[in-house]
């Protein structure tokens, strides 16, 4: 089953790394089959559920830990290479006009088209100075061949029909009318990384509206996202090592009572709101997961448990270490996840977290707090590199970035 699905509700923020935490010599005593009782029981909401973490919690050395990460996260000049190359070039190929007057397959024609349907123009289907490569099948059958033969600065009718299996269910199968200008014929010029040039370079600005005037200006901007990039991959990896390694040093002995079955229950209940709507748990689950019910619980006690293992040390480094809630501070925590999510308020956020607002706000407050004490942690972390295991992995990083935020930024 995919795993997906159980992090719907389960972490925030630093919560998000827990996928690779240890095991614990914990007492479980809520099992599967106290879990399963749950169906027919009066479980209180997690929020009520007040506890020392102290008394559940055997710390150890945990402000002298060493963790190791399998990369350094140095962005290298091949990484910036991989990037123009497959990120930039392949995205905005080098068009040159040419002299050339009649359209042929094979030319890039430059055009304006508006498409008419029953004589107005449909949405999505007009454009200007658009670069087309004839023959390179971007656009539904015929629109390509028609312009095939059309003469540069003339008019052009297109009478198509859109295939029965288009997409846009609005244009599937129905006849329209593109008119279609070429304002140009225009050669693809080859170019790499190795034979940039300032013209390229002034080209991709005017495509994008960016202010770059030299190579030096694209590679060295481009360098900086990379670095951005990898300085926020290495943050992450990071306190994803951290998390990991604080189950080896600290022991949850035990959980509160209650705390595992409260928070399967608000879990369960807002999965099955957000998906089951139309539908039984038990249908949703089999149809789209290829799984049941009880497999299903089982992964998600196992990645609750794992959660509250986490919050459980944390919380009790932090009040060891004297670490405070700040109003301030947690307000600006929830800007953050209201900015990177897109919630329409503080309640929407609150309520993914819990039934109701007010619960969800009180389950963030403490994941708030356990970031802090995640922090401190951090910073008494001695974090070495083992850069050997490196090999060709951060050439390839860079293609694995499909973004092109370097090259539309000014």
């Amino acid at each position: 089953m995919k795993k997906k699905a159980v992090a719907l509700l389960l972490c925030v923020s630093m919560m998000m790394t827990l996928n690779a935490c240890g095991k614990t010599n914990k007492d479980n005593t809520q099992g599967t089959e106290t879990v399963a009782e749950t169906e027919t029981e009066v479980i209180p909401s997690s929020a009520d559920i007040t506890y020392d973490a102290g008394d559940y919690v055997s710390l150890g050395d945990y402000m002298n830990m060493e963790v190791t990460l399998d990369k350094d996260y140095q962005v290298t000049d091949d990484m910036v290479k991989n990037y123009v190359n497959n990120n930039v070039i392949a995205n905005y190929p080098y068009y040159v006009e040419s002299d050339k007057t009649v359209v042929e397959n094979g030319d890039v024609a430059n055009i304006d088209y508006e498409g008419l349907l029953d004589g107005e123009a449909f949405d999505g289907g007009t454009a200007q100075d658009y670069d087309l490569e004839i023959g390179s099948g971007s656009f539904i059958d015929g629109f390509e061949d028609g312009l095939i033969g059309a003469e540069v600065g003339k008019e052009t009718d297109l009478n198509l029909t859109f295939p029965e299996d288009y997409g846009n269910s609005d244009l599937a199968g129905k006849e329209v009318v593109f008119k279609v200008t070429v304002n140009a014929i225009k050669e693809k010029q080859d170019i790499t990384y190795d034979t940039l040039t300032d013209e390229y370079v002034t080209y991709l600005s005017d495509k994008l509206g960016a202010s770059y005037e030299t190579v030096n200006d694209l590679t060295s901007d481009i360098r900086t996202y990379l670095e951005e990039q990898a300085n926020s991959s290495r943050t992450q990896a990071i306190r994803s090592a951290v998390i990991a390694k604080l189950p080896e040093v600290c022991t949850v002995n035990a959980l509160p009572d209650g705390l595992l079955d409260a928070r399967m229950q608000e879990y369960l209940k807002k999965f099955e709101d957000t998906y089951c709507k139309d539908t039984t748990l038990e249908d949703y689950l089999s149809s789209t997961y290829n799984t049941t019910v009880d497999d299903f619980k089982t992964q998600v006690q196992s990645e609750i448990e794992t959660e509250l293992d986490t919050q459980l040390i944390l919380e009790a480094i932090a009040a060891v270490e004297n670490i405070e809630f700040d109003e301030d501070g947690f307000n600006s925590y929830v800007s953050s996840l209201l900015s990177s999510y897109g919630y329409d308020s503080e309640d929407a956020l609150y309520e993914n977290y819990a039934q109701t607002a007010e619960d969800g706000k009180a389950y963030l407050q403490t994941i708030y707090l356990c970031n802090k004490a995640l922090d401190r942690v951090i910073e008494n972390t001695n974090v070495t590199y083992n850069a050997a295991e490196e090999s060709t992995e951060e050439a390839a990083a860079a293609e694995d970035i499909t973004e092109t935020e370097a090259a539309t930024e000014e």
